[in-house]
Order: structure tokens, then sequence, then C-alpha cells
């Protein structure tokens, strides 16, 4: 295995983060993403398995927040792990679940831990401001 250096972090993650979360470029997976791709998830939801679940996570997000769009804040790189940040904006526009549409628009902020390897990310795991998202759309009330 080789490692990739921080500039081929930042190069690999900025054309993840635009092709798939912004310009919906779902293909993008198959080049980025190695065939055993794992996204462990943030706790709403499963494990994602392989460049094609990497696409549907991101494909509920846009069923959901069909004029969403991501910005990517921050990466910083240690070895094979880069930690991102980015913000994620859009309107609920489609049922979550059991969810009705609200109409509201959000601001979700993430952290993320990728772990990439011979120039494919081959690991994720990720922390989404969940109870901000849920109290954007009322499903649950603001905290005092």
């Amino acid at each position: 295995m080789a490692s990739s250096t921080p500039e081929q972090h930042e190069i690999i993650l900025t054309r993840w983060y635009e092709e798939l979360w912004n310009k919906r470029n779902y293909g993008v997976t198959q080049m980025l993403a190695s065939a055993d791709y794992v996204d462990h998830g943030d706790g709403s939801q499963d494990a994602s398995v392989g460049p094609e679940g990497a696409a549907e996570t991101v494909k509920a997000w846009h069923a959901a927040f069909p004029d969403g769009r991501l910005t990517l804040e921050d990466i910083t790189t240690e070895d094979d792990l880069s930690v991102v940040r980015t913000t994620f904006r859009g309107t609920f526009s489609e049922s979550i679940g059991d969810l009705p549409p609200s109409g509201e628009k959000v601001t979700v902020t993430s952290i993320g831990i990728e772990r990439i390897v011979d120039g494919k990310i081959v690991e994720r795991w990720g922390d989404r401001n969940l109870v901000a998202l849920m109290q954007q759309i009322g499903a649950l009330p603001a905290l005092a």
C-alpha cells in the first residue's frame, strides 16, 4: 500500500465533495472509492459499502434536499487519514422516512475522517450535527 501526500488527499477529497455532492456526478465514486470502501455512518445511517453504497448515501440526501450544496471548509491530513469539515445547506423538500417535508432551509455541519490508500478513499467515519438538523426541520424542539 502506498501512502498519499497531503496534497493528493486534498485533490481527491475536493473532487469527491464537489463532483459527488454538488454536481451530482455519482459515477465519481467508481473512480475515487476503493471496491471495499466502507462509510461507517454517523448513527443516522447504516454503513454503506463500496462505491455504490457511497453514491446511494448521497442520493438520499439529494432526494430530501434537492437544492442541497456542500461546502468543504477544511482538510487536515496526517499519514493516510484526512479530517474534513463540511457545511451542507439545502431546503427540506421531500420526506425522510416518516418525516414530511417542512420546506425549511437547513444548515448542517459535519466532521469526517477519510482514509486514503493508493489514491482511493477506503474508509470514512463521520459525525453530522443531526440534532440541529432535526430542530431545523421541526422534528425536535429547539433547546432553550
